[in-house]
């Protein structure tokens, strides 16, 4: 399953949600780089993910690029990572 997508307007900006939960990792970063790349800028990506070692390899590459990590916040059973389009 890939996931739910969520799109919310925000003023000029919209905020979009993925739900990778239940991704494996390899298909979750292809999903969240394949997302970020369809945003316009200043838009908002939150993605639910569960895999600890994609949300530190999601971290790096979002680190490495001129997209912005806006938070990571630690719920139930899964994290929420919000990245700013750059």
């Amino acid at each position: 399953m890939f996931g739910i997508i969520l799109a919310h307007k925000l003023e000029m900006t919209s905020k979009l949600e993925i739900n990778l939960i239940d991704t494996v990792s390899w298909l979750s970063l292809l999903k969240c780089k394949d997302m970020l790349s369809k945003m316009a800028l200043g838009d908002v990506l939150e993605v639910l993910i569960k895999d600890s070692e994609v949300i530190e390899n999601l971290t790096k590459i979002v680190n490495r690029s001129q997209d912005q990590l806006l938070q990571t916040l630690r719920e139930e059973d899964h994290s929420r990572i919000c990245i700013k389009k750059g």
